[in-house]
């Protein structure tokens, strides 16, 4: 049964709520394979930094002459941390797909109602 919600410029938007057995039975059919693919991102997200970490960890000592002779006078270098770019950019996409996991849930009567009568009370 849809619900007609206003939007903040007035307009009315159709927003289906799940009523009865087989329309919960598909929204949690829904969660359950968005879950499984939050998961697989987590999991990607660990093992592609637990890989990266070691990758720009000799990429940078190479650069600043690691592999080199060691020697007394060597200057350690500055070390362009663009791990820490990859790691913060990949952990938002992986938080943003946490909380439209978790953030998503069917909405019930009793807010529909809430929110009507919110709305009335404003008019």
């Amino acid at each position: 049964m849809p619900a007609e919600l206003l939007t903040k410029n007035g307009n009315a938007v159709s927003q289906p709520t799940p009523t009865g057995d087989e329309a919960l039975r598909e929204w949690a059919r829904q969660h359950v394979a968005r879950v499984h693919r939050l998961r697989l991102h987590v999991a990607a997200f660990v093992l592609g930094m637990i890989v990266l970490t070691p990758v720009w960890a000799l990429a940078e000592w190479q650069s600043n002459g690691g592999f080199e002779r060691w020697s007394d006078n060597s200057q350690p270098g500055d070390w362009e941390p663009w791990i820490l770019y990859v790691a913060v950019a990949w952990g938002l996409f992986v938080g943003i797909a946490a909380l439209k996991t978790y953030g998503d849930r069917p909405t019930t009567e009793a807010e529909v109602e809430r929110e009507i009568r919110r709305l009335k009370s404003h008019d």
